[in-house]
């Protein structure tokens, strides 16, 4: 979905990678990308500290209570169905967000 979605922007637009499916590589038009003075972001969430993450939450508050942002659909799985959510991400499915929910007491 890659080039589809950079073929989506605005001229000028932008657009944010936090992760990758796959083997992570992608193809798309070099040419088509700096004709339409697009540019590429690459974030790693993994290098967030838990206030970091609280103050970008907290920022995009707004947009969800005014409806300009709205959850994507979801998937939530068991602990004991890891293994299969896992392998559901690995094996391309990507039409929605996953979610393994942990233990209960």
């Amino acid at each position: 979905m890659f080039e589809p979605c950079l073929q989506s922007l605005r001229v000028g637009g932008r657009q944010v990678a936090i992760a990758s499916i796959g083997n992570g590589r992608v193809e798309f038009s070099l040419v088509d990308f700096y004709h339409r003075s697009q540019r590429l972001i690459g974030v790693d969430t993994l290098k967030f500290t838990g206030p970091q993450i609280a103050k970008i939450m907290n920022d995009l508050r707004a947009g969800f209570e005014d409806g300009h942002l709205r959850i994507s659909a979801l998937r939530t799985w068991s602990l004991n169905e890891a293994v299969d959510a896992y392998n559901a991400v690995a094996g391309g499915d990507g039409s929605k967000k996953h979610i393994i929910l942990p233990r209960r007491k």
